[in-house]
Order: structure tokens, then C-alpha cells, then sequence
């Protein structure tokens, strides 16, 4: 039987996650974490993943979009290797978010908030902000990802890009990472309103796109690109399922997650 390559997506605050956690505990499938490696205690890119982790972190601090969006990139770069290794033998893989979907969502958002300025001395407080041995790493994966050290510059190309229609989008990411669009995406959806009361629940702190405007966008933009991906706008057949998660607790929205699995 071939393999099933399933995104799972939706807004921040809708536990997806969690609900992977918890299909991995009960079901034998396959799981990747386009953004956060180090979710997965037994990735052998845990480490660099933590260390982008604190860098996404720190350009949260300053505010400053160009960084968020570089430092996305870099970790959505680990997104190849790692789905080769997770999918190796499985039937079923699971991707909490996916390198050819959330930019689709989120590039396009960032780039309305981004103004074409000089970085002033950000970069160089975004690197103090870095624990030293993981600014390092960040560095050296900065250079291998994208020919130099400086974040700027990247962040300010990506932005430019979510300029761009989806399909370009989509096209140029999937050409720079590697990957491919998944079989199918299931949408967790949830109200803004309950989402950020969970987002206020865990611990951390908000992230820089964290707010009820950015969120409700979002929401609606998720609906769009799902919609352009399930009318084979990616020149394939994607499956998209819309999963309503509100009230619900995690065994109930992973046994929905699994209903729709079984129905691939």
C-alpha cells in the first residue's frame, strides 16, 4: 500500500500539536513538525531546531518582521530530510503544518505588515539575544540555506515574494525546499475568539502574529489557499477535510483526525 502524506493545519491556539502527540501514542504513523523538529524528542535535528526556536523568539522581542519570516524559512528548510526520516516505512505520515501551505497563509500576511526599511542595528541585537553555541548553529544553517550570514536580506526576499500570486508562491517553495504539496490537509478550525484564550493558557509568551486581527486573517486566508489547493490549483488532486475542533476536547478532535484518515 502506498504512502499517505497528510498535512495537518489550521491557526495557532488549535491544538495541532498536541492532537499529533496524541495519534502517536495510540496509532503507528509517521509524524513531522514543519516548524519545531525538537517536538519530536527522537529528530536528529532537535538541536538546530531548538536553536531556531530561541531565534524566531528573540525577532518576536524586536518585532521585526524580516527576521520572523528569515528565521521561518530556515526552519521550514529542515522540513525535507525530516519527513524523509519520519516516512521511512509508514503507511501513514502526519505533518503538523506543511512548507508548501502555511507560507501561503502567512507570506502573504506578513508581507502587508512589513515596511521597506533598514534593519538599524536589530540584526545585530537579534544575535545577542541568541544564547552564543545556538546563534552559531543559526549562523552556520543561515549560511547553508541561503549563501550568506546576514538575516536581512532573506527576510526582505521572502517578503517580496509573498507578494506574488499563490501558485508562484507555491511553486518557487516547493523548487527551493524540495518538497512536495501532501495528498491531503485537514484543517482544524476554531473561533478566534477560543483560539487565543488557548494560545493565553500556554506557557511562553504571545508570538509576533499572536493577535485577534492577524488571527481572524489568518482563518480566512487558510479557507482560500484550501480551497485553490482542493480545486487542484496545485496541479493535483490534494483531499481537504475541515475538522469544526471548537469545545471539543484533544482524544475527540484526534479520534476525527483518525475518522478522517481511515476515509483516505
Amino acid at each position: 500500500m502506498s504512502e499517505v502524506r497528510t498535512a495537518l493545519v489550521g491557526t495557532d491556539g488549535t491544538g495541532k500539536t498536541t492532537v499529533l502527540r496524541r495519534i502517536r501514542e495510540t496509532r503507528e504513523v509517521g509524524v513531522v513538525h514543519a516548524i519545531r523538529c525538537h517536538d519530536d524528542p527522537h529528530s536528529p535535528f532537535a538541536e538546530l531546531s531548538l536553536a531556531l526556536a530561541g531565534a524566531s523568539a528573540a525577532a518576536d522581542a524586536l518585532g521585526r518582521v524580516q527576521l520572523k519570516v528569515a528565521v521561518l524559512y530556515l526552519q521550514l528548510c529542515l522540513y525535507g530530510p525530516a519527513e524523509r526520516q519520519a516516512g521511512a516505512g509508514r503507511r501513514i505520515l502526519l505533518a503538523d503544518r506543511h512548507p508548501l501551505i502555511d507560507p501561503l497563509v502567512y507570506l502573504p500576511l506578513f508581507a502587508r505588515l512589513a515596511r521597506d526599511e533598514e534593519p538599524g542595528d536589530d540584526v545585530q541585537n537579534w544575535w545577542r539575544k541568541q544564547e552564543p553555541g545556538a546563534a552559531r548553529a543559526v549562523r552556520d544553517w543561515l549560511r547553508e540555506c541561503s549563501g550568506g550570514t546576514d538575516p536581512w536580506p532573506l527576510g526582505t526576499e521572502l517578503l517580496r515574494l509573498g507578494t506574488r500570486s499563490g501558485p508562484e508562491i507555491h511553486h518557487e517553495l516547493g523548487r527551493r525546499l524540495g518538497v512536495t504539496t501532501p495528498d491531503a490537509v485537514l484543517l482544524l478550525d476554531l473561533p478566534v475568539q477560543e483560539a487565543l484564550r488557548r494560545i493565553g493558557e500556554r506557557a511562553g509568551g504571545s508570538e509576533l502574529h499572536e493577535t485577534v486581527s492577524f488571527l481572524s486573517s489568518t482563518r480566512q486566508r487558510y479557507g482560500e489557499v484550501l480551497d485553490w489547493l482542493g480545486g487542484a490549483g496545485a496541479g493535483r488532486e490534494v483531499v481537504v477535510r475541515r475538522i469544526d475542533c471548537s469545545g471539543l476536547s484533544v482524544d475527540e478532535v484526534a479520534g476525527r483526525v483518525w475518522e478522517a484518515l481511515e476515509q483516505l
